[in-house]
């Protein structure tokens, strides 16, 4: 069995302002090329398909087309797709009878009862378990094990065995995740052997950076940087399966970003120094900002100023990341965050700030009750 593993899309993402529709066109075109070169037998997206649970409806149809140009140019491809954090699930089910007609899978939920809503069989290649989001808190103990038991029922072909899901492994690298706060201290993560054994190869989601992670499991990583501290390749995974129980070949393939991410300079400098090395630049269009030192250096129309040497070039000004001076001596309570900070801190870097100003140890019991409400809303939103 060959498959394309990808994930987190994030379709419909405004950055900045900024609409990313054609950028996401054109790496979605770029995946669809490599599916009609590699000709595999199955394309695997592991979760977060849009950016936010209630998509913008560009967004929408851009993932629509995009799902049926595949279809109509490889009638034979069998395309699985999940549901990640940042998806509705009711949403992405609401439609299923539809997606059903031009036989492509897209599983909102986890059906805790009925394992054969979540197993998928590709006739004489293998199967496919294709878990979605699940919050921690409704997971039950030996989940995935049952999954994994019941397709071991199933396989008297010795058929290869894949495993999808969208979440965090303890011990992975998160660095440039966003943070949607199911991370942060390891809240949320799971200990790989909690997806059980049996599979061949685990078809990971949630962590925008491509890695391996235990001896089968691999995040693919986003296609496109979400965001500045992205800063690494993006791709997707090539995986062929001889037989199960029999090792992966995993290839991996960068997709070419149509707009870069960058910013001036890579490590925090002076204002002068970051705006300088912005009026030096004279490459292609980019999505920039400025990394400064918050020194007291900066004028107050340093925003405007930046933002029109980057107009005057052609680039897409997004802020500048104001960072604090490392120092000792300085008291929780006088560390300011600029407006780029706020943008980029979850909920909970923002919590323990607050708890620190006024002398409170945010302990790992406050840091989960905190989480709790986090996800409590979180799934509020997925429901709606």
């Amino acid at each position: 069995m060959k498959i394309i593993h990808t994930s987190d899309w994030h379709i419909g993402q405004n950055f900045y302002g900024y609409d990313r529709y054609d950028e996401h066109s054109k790496v979605l075109d770029q995946i669809i090329g490599i599916c009609r070169t590699e000709k595999p037998d199955a394309l695997l997206v592991s979760g977060d398909i849009f950016d936010v649970a209630q998509p913008p409806a560009q967004a929408q149809r851009l993932f629509a087309g995009k799902m049926m140009q595949l279809r109509t140019a490889m009638p034979g491809l069998r395309i699985i797709v999940t549901a990640g954090n940042h998806d509705s699930a009711s949403r992405i089910e609401a439609v299923d009878a539809l997606w059903s007609a031009v036989g492509i899978d897209v599983i909102g939920v986890a059906d805790i009862g009925d394992h054969s809503h979540n197993i998928l069989e590709i006739k004489d290649k293998g199967f496919i378990i294709a878990v979605p989001y699940i919050n921690s808190r409704f997971l039950p103990d030996g989940y995935f094990t049952s999954l994994l038991d019941e397709v071991e029922k199933r396989n008297t072909a010795n058929l290869p065995v894949v495993m999808m899901a969208h979440l965090a492994v303890a011990g992975s690298d998160a660095t440039g995740h966003s943070s949607d706060g199911v991370i942060i201290g390891g809240v949320e993560a799971v200990e790989i052997e909690t997806l059980g054994h049996g599979y061949d190869y685990l078809a990971l989601g949630h962590i925008h950076k491509r890695q391996h992670v235990g001896s089968k499991g691999f995040y693919s990583g986003s296609p496109l940087p979400l965001s500045f501290d992205e800063n690494y390749s993006h791709a997707l995974q090539i995986v062929e399966l001889e037989s199960h129980n029999a090792s992966a070949t995993v290839r991996t393939i960068e997709l070419e970003p149509p707009v870069r991410l960058l910013s001036f300079p890579d490590t925090p400098a002076s204002w002068n120094e970051a705006f300088g090395a912005l009026k030096k630049y004279g490459g292609d269009t980019a999505y920039i900002r400025l990394n400064v030192l918050d020194d007291g250096s900066t004028p107050p129309d340093g925003r405007v100023a930046a933002a029109t040497a980057a107009e005057e070039k052609g680039l897409k000004f997004c802020g500048i990341n104001l960072c604090s001076p490392e120092r000792s001596d300085i008291a929780p309570e006088e560390l300011r965050m600029g407006f780029e900070a706020i943008r980029r801190a979850s909920a909970l870097d923002i919590a323990r700030r607050f708890a620190g100003s006024k002398g409170i140890d945010f302990d790992n019991e406050l840091i989960g009750m905190f989480m709790e409400v986090v996800a409590n809303t979180d799934e509020t939103q997925r429901e709606l």
